[in-house]
């Protein structure tokens, strides 16, 4: 049987090592030391998206992947 892989193992919580800038609104700042959520849609194209803006892209992955295991069944 094929090993099953985790596709979400470039989804994680950092902490930043330096100023971002976040990538959901620009407005909002990640400063060096603070805990962001980042990920990777393209190996090298990191994402930051800070602590104000992560729970909503969370919760709308969290969505999609419920829609796509309901239609599996």
């Amino acid at each position: 049987m094929a090993t099953t892989r985790n596709i979400l193992s470039s989804f994680r919580y950092e902490v930043a090592k330096a100023a971002r800038t976040c990538d959901v609104s620009s407005k909002h700042k990640i400063v060096a030391g603070e805990k962001h959520f980042a990920y990777e849609p393209v190996p090298g194209q990191r994402k930051n998206i800070c602590m104000a803006c992560a729970p909503a892209i969370i919760k709308k992955a969290q969505d999609h992947l419920a829609k796509i295991a309901s239609e599996l069944s």
